[in-house]
């Protein structure tokens, strides 16, 4: 089984209602309603009704407005914080940067919530690097010392290449939600 790691734009007015109401979190990324307990026996008997659950339709997200690091997204967090979990922000931003939305587990642990501020720091820092220095001197070694997720023996120069792909889509896709002033869900699945 994979980890897997996107990130998804959001309108500032369904961020804000995602903040201030976290709990329809799974029916907005994946379209699923929130497991409800069966009642027990004192409940059916005297407790209240509880009204009908409304039928909902999802939407699927709008092409475009989600980026997938796929399993990527651990590796990228060690080349851009230098630190397996940790680091300084905004470098640390894909595993540290936001604030969680609420408590409900969307995969391993609860989405995340960047706002214009966090979103505007992580992007000048983006765009601050340079390809030529992008993963110098990480080799496949130690990055399996550090045990990160996705890291094989032979991880080199090449790998590191292909991995700034991930860094110009970023860019662009953070570029994107700031043009459009809109805030980012980082979730982990």
């Amino acid at each position: 089984m994979s980890m897997l790691f996107d990130l998804r734009r959001v309108p500032h007015d369904q961020a804000a209602s995602l903040m201030q109401d976290p709990s329809d979190i799974l029916f907005f990324l994946y379209g699923s309603e929130p497991d409800t307990p069966p009642k027990g026996f004192f409940q059916k008997v005297f407790g209240q009704t509880s009204p009908p659950k409304r039928e909902r339709t999802w939407s699927p997200p709008a092409e475009g407005t989600v980026f997938e690091l796929e399993k990527n997204w651990h590796i990228l967090h060690y080349v851009l914080a230098r630190s397996p979990w940790e680091g300084p922000m905004p470098q640390a931003t894909l595993i540290r940067g936001g604030t969680e939305l609420g408590t409900i587990d969307v995969g391993y642990g609860p989405a995340r919530m960047l706002g214009p501020q966090d979103r505007d720091q992580f992007l000048s820092f983006l765009r601050g690097l340079s390809r030529e220095e992008f993963a110098a001197n990480i080799t496949g070694a130690e990055l399996e010392a550090e045990e990160i997720y996705g890291a094989y023996p032979d991880w080199g120069r090449e790998d590191a290449d292909n991995l700034w792909a991930y860094i110009e889509g970023l860019q662009a896709f953070f570029a994107q939600a700031q043009a459009q002033e809109e805030s980012i869900i980082m979730y982990l699945y």
